[in-house]
C-alpha cells in the first residue's frame, strides 16, 4: 500500500527495499524523500536532498536504479502535483556525466562490454587500464569518458558504481513507453509560472537514451505528439488544440540527439521549423540538423546558427531554451560539444560561439569547454603530441581567439574549476595571470571590460533585438530551486 495515499500507487513497496544496503550512509531517508517528491509540502527540497544522496559517483549511487523506477512511477501518476520534479532528478541519474555523450553517441553494446570487463577483472588492473586509456585519449570526448570512469573506479565501491550507471540506464530505458505518454496533453506541454513542463523534461531524458531501439521509439513518439510533421501555419489565429501541439524547442533538441541522417521525415520537419520565423525554434532546429548530418550539414543550418548568435539573446539564451542543464554542465557547453560532430564543417561556427560559451560557463563546464576549444585549435592534449608553446611563439588567429576567450574567464572560475589544469595539459601556463600575459591580454583591458559592465554596457549592442519571446534564464536546478524562471 502507498503510505502517502493509503492505496496502491507509485510508492507501493518502497518500504520493502533495503535502502540502507544500497546507500549505506543515508539510505534510510530515501522512502520519505520519495514521498516528498510525490506530494510533500516542498517537492523541490526533497529532490535536492535525494540528489545529494544518489548523485554519481557518490556512495549512494548504487540505489539509483531502484530509485529510478519509483521516480518514473511518480512522474506518470496523475495524482502527482508536479511530475517535473521527479523527471528532473531522473535526468541527473540517467546522465550523470552528460558531457561524455557528445559529440559521438553512446555505444550501448560497447558500454555493456566495458562494464562486464570491469566486473570480472581485478580492480587495480581496471584502474590502471582506465588511467592508460585516459592518458592516451585521442580526443576530448574519450578523455572525458575515461576520466569519469577512472574517478568512479578509484572509489571504494568503484566497479559497483559503473554497474549501477548501466543499470540505471536500462531501468529507465524499459519505461520509455510510459514516459512518452507525458509528451501529450495541455497540462504536460504548457509552461505555467515559468516552470518547465513535463513534456520538456521527458524530451531531455529521451535524448540521453540513444540506443537504436529506444531512439526509434522516442523519435516516433515525439513527432506524433506535436504538429512537427505539418508545415508551420502562417495563420495567426490558432486554435487551443493547435497551440497545444506546437513543437517544443526541447523536442527539436531531442530529435537532433536521436534521429539519423537517413530519416528524411525528421530532416524535412526540422527544415520547416528552421524557416518558421520563430527565433528559438529556428535555432534549435538548425542545431539539431547540424548534429544529425554532421560534416554533410547544409550551409543554411550554419548560417541560421550564426544569425541566432548575433541576436540580443545570443548563444547562451538560445541554448538555454532548448538544451538541458545537467549537473554542473551548462546547455551551451553541451551544444558546443555536440556541434563538434560536424568536424571541419562546423569549425568556424564553434570558433565564433566559443567566447560566449566560455563566458557563461561555470564549475565543471568551464574546464570542459576550455578543453574542447583547445582541442579544436591545438589538437589532442596527449602529451606526446603537445609541444610547449614559447611565450613569443607565432600563433595563428584561430588559436589566439580561443586563448583570448579563456583568458577572459574571471578569477573565480579559474580558482573554482579545473581550467588551470586543463590549459596546462597543452603546455600553457596554468596560472591565470601568467596565462593572460602569454595570450597578450593586459590587466588594463580587464579593468575596461569591468567598467563597461558597471556602466550598463553588455557588449552586445550590435546584436539584433529578440523578436520571439523571452528566453529562459537559469539552469536545470536553478529553475527548480530558485534563481531562474
Amino acid at each position: 500500500m502507498d503510505a502517502t495515499t493509503g492505496t496502491a500507487g507509485p510508492l507501493q513497496g518502497v518500504d520493502d527495499i533495503d535502502w540502507g544496503a544500497l546507500a549505506p550512509e543515508r539510505g534510510s531517508e530515501i522512502p520519505e524523500l520519495l514521498r516528498g517528491v510525490r506530494g510533500g509540502d516542498d517537492p523541490a527540497r526533497s529532490v535536492a536532498t535525494l540528489y545529494d544522496i544518489l548523485r554519481f559517483p557518490g556512495a549512494g549511487y548504487p540505489a539509483a536504479p531502484t530509485a529510478s523506477g519509483f521516480l518514473v512511477d511518480i512522474a506518470c501518476d496523475p495524482e502527482t502535483a508536479d511530475p517535473g520534479q521527479a523527471l528532473s532528478l531522473l535526468l541527473e541519474l540517467v546522465a550523470p556525466t552528460a558531457a561524455d555523450h557528445f559529440p559521438r553517441r553512446l555505444d550501448l553494446e560497447q558500454w555493456r562490454a566495458d562494464v562486464a570487463w570491469a566486473g570480472s577483472t581485478d580492480v587495480e588492473t581496471v584502474r590502471g587500464q582506465y588511467r592508460t586509456w585516459r592518458d592516451e585519449a585521442g580526443d576530448e570526448q574519450q578523455y572525458r569518458r575515461m576520466s569519469s570512469r577512472l574517478d568512479a573506479v578509484s572509489r571504494p565501491n568503484g566497479v559497483t558504481l559503473l554497474e549501477a550507471e548501466l543499470a540505471t540506464y536500462d531501468a529507465v530505458r524499459k519505461r520509455v513507453p510510459e514516459l512518452v505518454a507525458l509528451l501529450t496533453g495541455r497540462g504536460n506541454r504548457r509552461r505555467i509560472a515559468g516552470s518547465v513542463p513535463p513534456a520538456e523534461w521527458v524530451c531531455y531524458l529521451l535524448a540521453f537514451l540513444p540506443d537504436a531501439e529506444t531512439a526509434q521509439r522516442s523519435v516516433t513518439a515525439i513527432t506524433a505528439a506535436s504538429s512537427l510533421l505539418q508545415p508551420p501555419s502562417r495563420n495567426q489565429q490558432q486554435s487551443p488544440r493547435a497551440e497545444e501541439s506546437e513543437p517544443l524547442s526541447a523536442e527539436l533538441f531531442a530529435l537532433g540527439a536521436l534521429a539519423g541522417p537517413e530519416d528524411a521525415t525528421v530532416t524535412v520537419a526540422l527544415a520547416h521549423q528552421m524557416t518558421s520565423g520563430h527565433l528559438y525554434n529556428t535555432f534549435a532546429a538548425a542545431v539539431a540538423l547540424t548534429v544529425i548530418h554532421g560534416s554533410r550539414v547544409p550551409s543554411e543550418c550554419l548560417t541560421r546558427i550564426a544569425e541566432g548568435g548575433r541576436t540580443r539573446v545570443g548563444y547562451h539564451g538560445l541554448f538555454e531554451d532548448s538544451w538541458p542543464h545537467c549537473g554542473e554542465i551548462q546547455p551551451e557547453v553541451l551544444g558546443f560539444l555536440a556541434l563538434e560532430r560536424g568536424g571541419e564543417r562546423t569549425r568556424r561556427t564553434r570558433l565564433d560561439m566559443a567566447p560566449d560559451v566560455l563566458a557563461h560557463s561555470e564549475d565543471a563546464g568551464s574546464g570542459i569547454a576550455a578543453g574542447a576549444a583547445l582541442d579544436m585549435v591545438l589538437g589532442p592534449r596527449t602529451a606526446a603530441r603537445t609541444p610547449v608553446p614559447e611565450e613569443n611563439a607565432e600563433l595563428d588567429t584561430e588559436t589566439l581567439e580561443v586563448l583570448w576567450a579563456i583568458a577572459e574567464l574571471p578569477e573565480p572560475v579559474w580558482t573554482e574549476s579545473d581550467v588551470g589544469a586543463t590549459v596546462a595539459a597543452w603546455g600553457l601556463p596554468g596560472d591565470r595571470a601568467e596565462f593572460r600575459a602569454f595570450a597578450g591580454v593586459t590587466d588594463g583591458e580587464e579593468e575596461n571590460d569591468r567598467a563597461a559592465g558597471d556602466n550598463g554596457g553588455s557588449g552586445d549592442e550590435g546584436r539584433q533585438p529578440d523578436t520571439a519571446g523571452p528566453a529562459r534564464s537559469g539552469g536545470l536546478f536553478a529553475r527548480l530551486f530558485g534563481g531562474g524562471s
